[in-house]
C-alpha cells in the first residue's frame, strides 16, 4: 500500500513537475531550464565552465528573440526547442575547439605536506574514491561515437523520451533508438573493461 502511495504521488510530482513553463515567461523558463541545460551542455564539452555557460544564455537569449519576433506560439515545445539549440550551439563549440591549437597542460611539482596538510588530504580521499566511480562512467561515456554519445546524454541523463530526443536532433526516431542501443552496449562493454561494472 504504501509503495503504492508513494509512486502515485511520485506520479502527481512528475506531472506537476513536467508541464513546461509559458515560452514568453523567461524568468520561469530559466528556473526551470538553466540547470539542465547546464548539465547536457557541460557533458558533452567534457566541463562546465564560462564556455558552457555562456552557451546556454545564448539559448535564452535566441528563445527572446524568437518570442519578441514570432510570439510564443512560434515555440511548439519549449524543451525540444531550448535543448535543440543549445545542442546546435554546442556542437560549433566542440568544433571550433577542434580547430584550435591545444597548448601543453602545465604540472604543478608536488610540493612536501605539513601533517595538517596530510590529514586533510586523507579526509579527501574517502571523497575521491566515490567520484572515481562516476568519473570513470563520464570518462567512459565521453569516448563512444559523438552521435551515440549525444543520445545517451539526452535519453538517460536528461530524461528526454525519443521523440523529444529526436527533434532535438533533427533525425528519425528509430535513428534515436538505433543510436541508444548502439551507445548503451558501447558504454556497457567499455565499463564491464574498466571494472565499473
Amino acid at each position: 500500500m504504501n509503495e503504492y502511495v508513494g509512486t502515485t504521488s511520485r506520479r502527481a510530482k512528475v506531472s506537476a513537475v513536467a508541464a513546461p513553463p509559458d515560452a514568453g515567461d523567461l524568468m520561469a523558463v530559466v528556473a526551470r531550464y538553466q540547470s539542465p541545460l547546464l548539465r547536457y551542455v557541460g557533458q558533452v564539452l567534457g566541463r562546465i565552465d564560462h564556455e558552457a555557460e555562456d552557451i546556454v544564455q545564448e539559448s535564452f537569449i535566441r528563445l527572446h528573440r524568437q518570442v519578441s519576433g514570432r510570439g510564443a506560439g512560434s515555440v511548439k515545445n519549449l524543451t525540444t526547442w531550448l535543448f535543440r539549440v543549445a545542442h546546435n550551439l554546442t556542437i560549433d563549440t566542440v568544433r571550433r575547439r577542434s580547430r584550435r591549437k591545444r597548448l601543453p597542460e602545465t604540472t604543478v611539482d608536488p610540493a612536501v605536506l605539513s601533517a595538517e596538510e596530510a590529514v586533510n588530504e586523507l579526509d579527501a580521499l574517502g571523497e575521491v574514491l566515490r567520484r572515481e566511480a562516476r568519473q570513470v562512467a563520464l570518462r567512459e561515456l565521453s569516448q563512444l561515437d559523438e552521435q551515440q554519445r549525444q543520445v545517451v546524454l539526452l535519453r538517460i541523463i536528461q530524461g528526454m523520451t525519443l521523440r523529444e530526443v529526436a527533434e532535438v536532433l533533427g533525425v528519425s526516431v528509430s535513428l534515436v533508438n538505433y543510436r541508444l542501443n548502439q551507445g548503451l552496449a558501447e558504454l556497457s562493454q567499455r565499463l564491464r573493461k574498466a571494472g565499473v561494472v
